[in-house]
């Protein structure tokens, strides 16, 4: 009966020592995963800061632009009311083009 009992014990010792190799060996592979993932998550944080910063820049320029826009319809409007009050001169007959051009080829000579 001994010697069962040996048996028995050794075939337990094997299972129990089994089962703590494979316990063990779990346990480096769960911290291992743990490790990924964590880093994965700094990753994905360190993308999110870039993106906001990106964001952030973005939302400075539309208010640039935004004012720019707006100081551009501003100057638009006052072009467009200094264009409506443009007063069209008379066209000159053609005896007075024909002296004001004599006029002025005749000073040019005389200097």
């Amino acid at each position: 009966m001994k010697t069962i009992k040996k048996y028995w014990a050794i075939i337990v010792g094997a299972i129990l020592a089994a089962f703590g190799i494979g316990i063990a060996v779990n346990k480096k592979l769960n911290d291992k995963q743990l490790a990924k993932s964590d880093k994965k998550i700094d990753d994905n944080k360190q993308q999110a800061d870039v993106i906001s910063g990106k964001v952030d820049a973005i939302e400075t320029q539309k208010t640039e632009v935004k004012t720019d826009i707006s100081t551009l319809e501003a100057e638009v409007k006052t072009l467009q009311d200094k264009k409506q009050n443009i007063k069209v001169e008379t066209p000159k007959t053609t005896n007075q083009v024909k002296t004001n051009i004599l006029n002025k080829t005749n000073n040019k000579k005389k200097k």
